[in-house]
């Protein structure tokens, strides 16, 4: 399902000549990955801290084309990540961006 979407979004942004950020790719990898990462609530819509943290290196990486590798903000929730997750969703993030855009 998530190639499916993705597909459909990048079709209808090329349209609208808008830009893709691909944090749906970035959860589908990090799961894959890391299955015991929670990074949604039960209601699977609603990220987790570690969702949120994933979602928001994902934006910066596409933004500033400058890789979250390394970035010692650990999350601003009621209990930062572990630092070998932050580490982990930051890999995620700049992989994921690299790969979508192309980048070399």
């Amino acid at each position: 399902m998530t190639k499916q979407l993705a597909d459909a979004t990048i079709r209808v942004a090329n349209e609208n000549k808008a830009l893709v950020i691909p944090v749906g790719l970035a959860f589908a990898q990090a799961l894959k990955e890391r299955p015991d990462l929670k990074l949604t609530v039960e209601d699977n819509r609603h990220p987790t801290a570690a969702g949120s943290y994933l979602e928001g290196a994902v934006i910066f990486a596409a933004l500033t084309r400058t890789s979250p590798q390394g970035a010692p903000f650990l999350g601003g929730c009621e209990k930062p990540l572990a630092k070998k997750d932050a580490q982990f969703l930051q890999t995620i993030a700049w992989k994921t961006v690299k790969e979508f855009y192309e980048w070399k």
